[in-house]
């Protein structure tokens, strides 16, 4: 139960950092300066990171080819989602959406 805990605070501090830095970088230089490409390409990296981790152990569980399809329609689903339309929380839903109504 400890290294869960562990876990769930260096989930904890990574998330908190990514939201801080940001500001930080931004405070301590000249406001009126462009932010470096690397700031906006952290979020969508870091959720793509965290989707890999989460998603691919999962496909190796899979018994039947139903279950497959299902998450391998939700993470196209996802992606058109996030393709047409570049909002990570909306592309989330849209792919928990399709792969529930794909697996029932």
């Amino acid at each position: 139960m400890n290294i869960l805990w562990i876990t769930i605070a260096i989930v904890g501090v990574a998330t908190y950092a990514t939201r801080v830095l940001p500001l930080l970088w931004l405070k301590s230089n000249d406001q009126n300066k462009s932010r470096p490409l690397w700031l906006d390409r952290l979020g969508p990296c870091l959720l793509a990171a965290m989707a890999i981790v989460v998603i691919m152990p999962n496909f190796s569980q899979f018994k039947e080819t139903f279950e497959i399809l299902a998450a391998a329609g939700g993470l196209m689903a996802a992606g058109s989602s996030m393709w047409f339309r570049r909002d990570p929380g909306i592309a989330t839903l849209v792919g928990m959406l399709t792969f529930y109504m794909l697996s029932s």
